[in-house]
């Protein structure tokens, strides 16, 4: 077998280390190489299925091609990138035409020799980076100082203008990543967390409507980091509350996902009460954040795609029950579920003020502010009431 040009392995590396979704092809337009990004996009791991080793024509016949661009797309891409391969060898053309599906030949038979520096094409995608939508796909011959070509490169990216991209940049990248995980749905263990401001009418008829604003913005923007800090995911921010997600596989292990959401709970409690001091509230009004942690073993967990937003969610009785425990707290309170209690290494339980071994739990029936609705849909859930420094 004849060793790769060493020069194609520097364009490899350097394309992958960007994390752009890219491919590239030898001298005679084989596809040697197609980058983690856009496998994960295609939603295809294996060489073999990706077509690596074929002329590129011939790899996009795959199926695993085949179910991410339009037909429309793969014909503009054929009239578009054959006059290239034409321009190195101009005799060429019956040989393509035969590697290319048979729907597409007669745009191969359309094509003739045209040598441009750098093409770009818009493409429609369907089934996993339909979110995506239109794709835009920069080509490019690399050549030698003597004109000999070495390589084409391929990278692809989404049709958007640099402003919106300059706000997805905004995000953590990290979390983005937890997220793009999901995009499989499926069964998760993972801890769960509610938050919620504790009578956040009454703080919000204090202050102007200007000024709530700030606090909130402020505050949910503290709180987001600490979740992502502390690898979790952040779920809906709905009214003035939060969920997040702390999954065994991002944390590591099952116990390492408890004292992620534990240790998160605790650090929003002290990060609202700082919020709140800092604040333009008076010291008669605080802000206070009731926080509810619990264990999900099998939630089913996935991504929610739609043109207006980006987020995850959780199904299964155990997200419910957390945002009951929610609901049931008071005056800043952290109360953690039995379930994720036990499930803590001893040594963190103590940590955070809990004897593992003789620590005495109550059910959220018998709080005494919990709401009708969390006693039935949560009643007999054991809790306790986690310290908190203040």
């Amino acid at each position: 077998m004849t060793a790769r040009d060493p020069r194609l392995d520097e364009i490899i590396e350097g394309l992958e280390e960007t994390g752009w979704a890219a491919e590239v092809c030898d001298a005679e337009w084989n596809l040697i190489w197609v980058s983690s990004q856009a496998r994960t996009l295609i939603g295809q791991e294996d060489d073999s299925a990706l077509g690596i080793g074929k002329h590129i024509l011939a790899s996009r016949q795959e199926p695993a091609w085949q179910r991410v661009v339009s037909a429309d797309a793969q014909e503009h891409w054929v009239r578009l990138n054959v006059p290239q391969m034409l321009a190195d060898d101009p005799g060429a053309k019956d040989r393509l035409a035969e590697l290319a599906r048979p729907e597409l030949r007669q745009a191969v038979a359309d094509s003739e020799p045209a040598d441009i520096p750098m093409w770009t094409w818009l493409g429609h995608t369907t089934g996993l980076i339909s979110a995506i939508d239109d794709v835009r796909n920069f080509g490019m011959r690399v050549r030698t100082r003597e004109g000999d070509p070495f390589a084409t490169v391929y990278i692809y990216g989404a049709n958007l203008p640099a402003t919106l991209l300059a706000l997805v940049a905004q995000g953590d990248q990290g979390l983005f990543e937890r997220m793009a995980r999901l995009a499989d749905p499926g069964r998760r263990e993972a801890a769960v967390l509610f938050a919620d401001i504790q009578a956040s009418g009454e703080l919000s008829r204090h202050l102007s409507s200007a000024a709530y604003f700030r606090l909130v913005q402020q505050l949910f923007t503290r709180l987001d980091q600490i979740v992502i800090d502390a690898k979790g995911i952040v779920g809906k921010h709905a009214g003035d509350g939060i969920s997040a997600f702390f999954l065994a596989d991002d944390c590591g292990s099952r116990e390492a996902s408890a004292a992620a959401a534990l240790d998160t709970a605790l650090e929003l409690a002290r990060a609202a009460e700082e919020t709140g001091a800092g604040s333009e509230l008076e010291p008669a009004h605080e802000l206070r954040l009731n926080i509810g942690v619990h264990w999900g073993g099998a939630l089913y967990m996935g991504q929610i795609v739609t043109g207006g937003r980006l987020e995850v969610t959780a199904l299964g009785d155990e997200v419910n029950e957390c945002a009951r425990i929610q609901e049931s707290a008071r005056d800043g309170a952290v109360l953690a579920s039995k379930a994720l209690i036990e499930r803590l290494e001893p040594e963190h339980a103590r940590n955070v003020g809990i004897d593992p071994e003789n620590a005495s739990y109550t059910t959220v029936a018998e709080l005494p502010d919990a709401p009708e609705k969390a006693v039935r849909d949560a009643g007999s859930i054991p809790i306790t009431e986690v310290p908190c420094e203040r």
